[in-house]
């Protein structure tokens, strides 16, 4: 009988691991860079929030003559769904119809390091009272862009952190990424 080569069409266990274990290397890397896009994708409408509540506030001070946000002294976590003076303030002039809130804030009662959300404080000591803040920013790019944004008195544009007169402070907490401070008048 004449010897048959039996053809052999299937893979061997190890090629089958050795793809799944490529596969799964891929996958790995394109979730990593997803979750890094989404944090680069929060802190930069974090960054926009942030502008868009300052011009705001700055309007509201050229046609009023005075900043929004008075009674909130003790400071003030803003949210759409949080109460505070600014947002009431702002609301009713008509500059601001919703307050922005930060993408990953969950609660108004959270006002920890490591919670994300913004915050104002009109009852500050020193000349600039009237403090805003981003309590935490996900990436190191956004701290950078917002250090060229707002540079601090001596045009310091290492901190992303503008303090008026060396105080200054709108996070409820005890920290924060970025904070923004305004002079009264």
């Amino acid at each position: 009988m004449p010897w048959k080569m039996k053809n052999n069409y299937g893979f061997t266990l190890i090629e089958l691991l050795v793809v799944i274990a490529i596969i799964s290397l891929i996958a790995s890397a394109a979730i990593i860079s997803l979750n890094s896009a989404r944090a680069k994708a929060r802190d930069s409408k974090r960054l926009q929030d942030i502008s868009t509540i300052i011009e705001a506030i700055k309007m509201y001070e050229i046609n009023y003559d005075k900043w929004p946000g008075e009674g909130d002294s003790s400071g003030a976590h803003l949210s759409a769904k949080c109460n505070s003076d600014l947002k009431n303030d702002l609301k009713k002039a008509g500059y601001l119809p919703n307050m922005p809130s930060d993408p990953l804030d969950a609660s108004c009662d959270d006002n920890s390091d490591g919670a994300f959300f913004y915050g104002w404080d009109s009852g500050h000591c020193c000349e600039g009272s009237y403090c805003i803040s981003i309590n935490h920013l996900e990436t190191q790019n956004a701290i950078k862009l917002l250090a060229k944004i707002y540079p601090d008195n001596d045009g310091d544009l290492s901190n992303g952190v503008q303090y008026v007169t060396g105080g200054g402070d709108a996070n409820i907490g005890t920290g924060d990424d970025f904070n923004y401070c305004f002079v009264k008048n």
